[in-house]
């Protein structure tokens, strides 16, 4: 069986895979978050893997949304990924003929500081991922349009760059994270991580009474991130995750205090903790 991903071919989802254990011939492209894990909600792929964080701008929304709600869907591992961007345009065109520029929300954002200096009349468009905008811009060859992506992505769209090393932050790194059908998680490593949504009516005791568990029992609380409910304004869900495993005694307390509360708690699983290599050689993701 199949395991979905973020697309198209070229992506930073696809170098993930290797980190998560997926052999890039196991694995099929989707062009959007939701549809990736819609895949494995009718069992048509065994798993997903699609972006969650990076480490400049925080949490990818789209894939919070999707997966928050879905009580069939469940986190079963993460890696991290380091991520450089650059400017390509079609062959024949020049930084100087650039109207027009093509990349995901997360990436414009990290690129900013260098595209306001750089091409501060240009329009940005939105693409589902800096892959697919790379394949839109190789596609249309229009000169007056240019992709924000990875240099080899760039390239294998027949693409020529124009200008590396954009990213406001050479050391980006994204985390992605691998959902499957919801199952018992896997044993306790020693070195794992936590995911549970908590839906609040938006009062700040009830926050406070949350966040209290984590202190009373010493779970440390990795993040903490709060996105619209979607019923009606002033409810907000939270997104909380942490150190340590479901079946040790800390954290399992902890989901089961809060249960107790609040039986609209969604448990999104237990997994090993991806650890980032900040050596000279990086690159390398676990």
């Amino acid at each position: 069986m199949t395991t979905a991903y973020l697309g198209p071919s070229g992506s930073f989802t696809e170098a993930a895979l290797a980190g998560l254990e997926v052999r890039s011939g196991a694995a099929a492209p989707y062009p959007s978050v939701r549809q990736a894990l819609d895949a494995v909600r009718s069992g048509t792929a065994e798993a997903a893997v699609v972006p969650w964080e990076n480490s400049v701008e925080g949490a990818v929304n789209a894939s919070v949304d999707a997966l928050a709600h879905s009580e069939n869907l469940c986190i079963t591992g993460e890696t991290l990924l380091p991520v450089q961007f650059a400017l390509a345009v079609p062959p024949g065109g020049s930084l100087s003929s650039v109207r027009r520029v093509l990349t995901h929300p997360h990436a414009h954002a990290q690129c900013r500081t260098w595209t306001d200096i750089h091409l501060p009349h240009a329009d940005f468009v939105a693409s589902s991922s800096t892959a697919q905008a790379a394949r839109e811009v190789g596609t249309s060859r229009a000169p007056s349009s240019a992709a924000i992506a990875s240099p080899k992505t760039l390239a294998r769209y027949g693409l020529d760059v124009v200008a590396q090393s954009i990213g406001a932050r050479p050391d980006a790194v994204t985390r992605f994270v691998k959902v499957a059908r919801r199952k018992r998680p896997s044993l306790p490593t020693g070195s794992d991580r936590s995911t549970l949504v908590v839906p609040l009516a938006g009062k700040v005791s009830d926050l406070h009474d949350v966040l209290h568990e984590f202190v009373r029992t010493s779970v440390p609380l990795t993040s903490v991130l709060s996105r619209p409910s979607g019923a009606g304004f002033g409810g907000y869900s939270f997104l909380l995750e942490c150190e340590g495993h479901i079946d040790e005694p800390p954290v399992g307390s902890v989901v089961a205090a809060l249960r107790r509360r609040n039986s609209r708690i969604v448990f999104l699983g237990s997994y090993p903790r991806a650890e980032f290599d900040n050596s000279p050689a990086r690159g390398k993701t676990l």
